[in-house]
């Protein structure tokens, strides 16, 4: 009996994300008797664009980790990492962008600040001269100085930003580094569509892709990416527009999605809630 494209497609991808998980969990992980590390918060945002042309699907920016990162190394993520403390000033509320009710003000500004650092795109509303930018980008690199520190001396804002919270992945637990990851979702100004990211050193890479794109370069094996990246571009693929995806996530209530790994032999796969092989999956 021949497999259908779809089972063919299911079985490309699942071979795929097999191999990746596997090389990240060599990279570290517990023993299944032993306690599991706490999950650092951290938040992640995915910044759309329209596609080359008014024709085509929009597009989403992923940038790719060295081969010498400690965590998803070659891999291709959204900008993000962990919330700082200092993300959690509260006097900042009035410039931070608009968002759902269940946004963690803290967890917005962080996503927003290592987008800046990663890429050197600050979308608040006003545009600091070259000069001006760098060097507020090379301060928060070197630690002088705190992002909302910089906000407010140089009187910026995110206020006129609209960004949506869309989803909240955390690592399975026999994973050595844990993340309770925020994922938002924002969308390039036009007058700013000819942005292209200057990287640091902590980025190999970076690419604009369809969704689907990216999905059909994921099950060809060239482009690695860990589940919940793969997941979220999969959702996003259903979409005809950035405001289709606002309207429609931005009335999703938000919970916590926690794979279990499926551990057999040499092959880890991820695995949620419902599925059929969750139970027997090692949490």
């Amino acid at each position: 009996m021949n497999e259908g494209p779809a089972s063919m497609e299911d079985r490309t991808e699942r071979s795929v994300t097999e191999r990746i998980e596997r090389e990240e969990f060599d990279r570290g992980h517990i023993g299944a008797d032993e306690q599991p590390a706490e999950p650092r918060a951290a938040a992640t945002i995915v910044l759309a664009r329209g596609g080359p042309d008014a024709a085509a699907e929009f597009e989403v920016l992923l940038l790719k980790r060295p081969l010498s990162s400690r965590f998803a190394a070659g891999a291709y993520v959204f900008p993000g990492g962990t919330i700082d403390p200092d993300d959690g000033d509260e006097q900042l509320a009035a410039r931070l962008p608009r968002t759902g009710p269940d946004a963690e003000p803290e967890a917005v500004l962080a996503a927003l600040r290592e987008l800046f650092e990663e890429t050197g795109l600050l979308l608040t509303r006003e545009h600091p001269d070259t000069a001006e930018l760098a060097s507020i980008r090379r301060e928060l690199l070197e630690g002088g100085r705190s992002f909302g520190t910089s906000l407010e001396q140089h009187d910026l804002s995110f206020a006129s930003l609209d960004v949506c919270y869309f989803a909240r992945w955390v690592t399975p637990a026999r994973f050595a580094r844990r993340y309770d990851t925020r994922f938002f979702l924002t969308a390039l100004p036009s007058e700013r569509t000819g942005f292209e990211p200057h990287l640091t050193e902590e980025i190999a890479d970076y690419t604009w892709l369809s969704p689907a794109r990216a999905v059909e370069l994921f099950r060809a094996g060239r482009l690695p990416m860990l589940f919940p990246t793969r997941v979220t571009l999969q959702a996003l693929a259903e979409f005809g527009s950035v405001e289709e995806m606002f309207e429609v996530f931005g009335a999703r209530r938000i919970e916590k999605l926690t794979p279990r790994l499926l551990i057999r032999g040499d092959t880890v796969r991820p695995v949620l809630p419902g599925e059929p092989d969750y139970d027997e999956a090692d949490g």
